[in-house]
């Protein structure tokens, strides 16, 4: 065998190993959606498995799973019977539930009881799901306000003791929540990279490449305000536009402080990047919550988790970002 067939049989070695490991390394991506949790649920997923969509379908059941057991507007659901129910104050505890009010204990404290779980009665007097929504009664809120307080709450990994007629509801962390446990139901399927969004909240694992996310402006529905880089992180947005309604031209939105009764005036947007989506979807509504002067201070406590608020000053739309978001390359239009 002279040089030159040497040289081609070395060629053609190489071109058959590196089509091999092409082919032994392919991967698949697919992209699916269904509706859970009150919203569009969009889960993609990369796999050197064929069957990607398969286990896309069975993270969806896995959602559904978590969606049946703490869905407070499903009679039969495990949170569901608790609020509901008038005879008792002594429940057996739940993990889920557990490390849902940890959390939200957490972020309790964090605003001085702004944050504050057991604000379900004074949320469903809004009727923000209703069909033609009315501001309930100013005396009718003023009762049913003495029902909130979270500190009349006690709780450990065997039991829940909950006053008769006080109610709980983790709709500020539970999207969050359930997102957290799908990813990492995921990663035991050993994909490669994924993301979960639900508008709200996104969760994202396995990118070697940062991935930008765009923040919805909060009066212009078709267009964003805002975009950033984040690499498998979490990041959740809570809006005065996400769900309201306007009443003799006055505009209400569903994040109601638990000291009025009423929606946070002049906050509009607050997102919220961390680990966690379940942190990051309660620190959100947490700061929304909070005056947008002291929200940085309030963040300072909490490792690796950035924000950006969007509120009104001198009737213009003005932000306030901690200095952590200048390295996500963030871009604004305001």
């Amino acid at each position: 065998m002279n040089r030159r067939e040497i040289i081609s049989l070395i060629i053609l070695i190489v071109v058959i190993g590196f089509g091999a490991y092409k082919y032994l390394t392919r991967s698949f991506t697919e992209l699916k959606s269904q509706y859970l949790m009150d919203t569009i649920v969009e889960i993609s997923a990369t796999s050197q498995s064929k069957n990607v969509g398969r286990q896309i379908d069975s993270v969806f059941n896995f959602i559904r799973s978590l969606e049946d057991k703490l869905n407070e507007y499903d009679p039969n659901s495990y949170l569901g019977k608790i609020n509901a129910d008038s005879l008792n104050t002594v429940f057996d505890m739940d993990p889920d539930m557990y490390n849902l009010l940890t959390i939200a204990d957490s972020l309790f404290k964090m605003t001085n009881g702004a944050f504050d779980p057991t604000i379900k009665p004074v949320w469903d007097l809004w009727n923000f799901n209703a069909e033609n929504p009315v501001p309930p009664d100013s005396l009718v809120l003023k009762e049913m306000l003495s029902k909130v307080d979270f500190t009349k709450i006690r709780y450990d990994e065997k039991r829940l003791i909950k006053p008769l007629g006080m109610q709980l509801t983790f709709g500020a962390i539970a999207k969050g929540y359930i997102l957290d446990k799908a990813r990492d139901h995921m990663q035991t399927l050993n994909l490669d990279n994924g993301y979960i969004n639900c508008r709200s909240s996104m969760t994202f694992f396995g990118y070697k490449k940062p991935q930008i996310v765009y923040i919805q402006h909060p009066r212009k529905l078709d267009d964003y305000i805002a975009s950033f880089k984040v690499l498998n992180q979490s990041i959740s947005t809570s809006g005065d536009y996400q769900q309201f309604y306007e009443y003799n031209g006055v505009r209400y939105h569903h994040i109601i402080s638990p000291f009025t009764g009423y929606p946070v005036p002049d906050v509009h947007s607050v997102t919220v990047l961390c680990s966690s989506a379940a942190w990051s979807d309660g620190i959100s509504t947490a700061l929304f919550l909070l005056p947008p002067e002291t929200v940085l201070d309030s963040i300072k406590q909490i490792a690796d988790c950035e924000a950006i608020i969007y509120y009104s000053k001198a009737d213009s739309l003005a932000s306030i970002k901690t200095a952590g978001m200048k390295d996500k390359d963030l871009k604004e239009k305001l």
